[in-house]
């Protein structure tokens, strides 16, 4: 009798402990999950990316490290492009011409430097490169990095009155031609270029000879 009663006991209590299954179940609510849109880029990344060109204004530059594309010229009539005498007397906008500014470009394998300097005084002008315009590592030796630096070189010189300069070129880097394109989309007068890399007359030294 008590092991009948004590077993029942036991099974009561076990129904309270552990409600049946049947019992239905608080109701869960469910929360929406959105995502966010892409955020736009920030002024940096595109500082960083360089100016876009559209391809309307993309050319095939000259045949420098860097570039597309040689471009052919031609040599019909070169004996008249060279300057002659009477070119140094010859006066753009009443400044004779070799009272102009000189515009220095030196287009090193990693860099563009541009540096302009007064003919009478020897003052510098204005001095600036692809990283002072925010171009770093390897985006320095990118033609569009030429371009930049050309064109804020030319908005400094048109700044400070400076219409119509004579321009020195010095280097293959890949900022060769296009800062001096710079320059004229700034809005200055590009009279002259002249070349003035420096060529080794017997080239480079030999390597020592291998022995085997």
């Amino acid at each position: 009798m008590t092991t009948t009663l004590l077993k029942s006991t036991l099974s009561a209590f076990r129904r309270l402990a552990m409600p049946s299954c049947s019992a239905a179940l608080p109701a869960v609510a469910l929360r929406s999950v959105s995502t966010t849109s892409v955020l736009a880029r920030s002024i940096r990344d595109e500082q960083r990316a360089g100016t876009k060109l559209s391809p309307e204004q993309k050319e095939v530059f000259e045949g420098t490290t860097g570039s597309n594309a040689a471009v052919p010229v031609s040599i019909r009539d070169f004996s008249q492009r060279l300057p002659t005498p009477e070119t140094l007397k010859q006066e753009f906008n009443g400044i004779p011409y070799a009272d102009l500014p000189t515009v220095y470009v030196k287009a090193t394998k990693n860099n563009t430097l541009v540096q302009a300097i007064d003919a009478k005084s020897r003052d510098v002008l204005m001095y600036t490169s692809c990283r002072l315009e925010g171009f770093k590592n390897a985006r320095k030796k990118t033609s569009i990095a030429g371009q930049t630096t050309g064109v804020a070189a030319g908005q400094r010189l048109v700044r400070r009155g400076i219409r119509n300069v004579r321009v020195q070129v010095k280097g293959i880097g890949p900022g060769r031609m296009t800062a001096v394109k710079g320059l004229t989309v700034a809005g200055v007068n590009v009279v002259s270029i002249t070349d003035y890399t420096p060529i080794k007359e017997l080239g480079p030294r030999p390597r020592k000879i291998r022995r085997i």
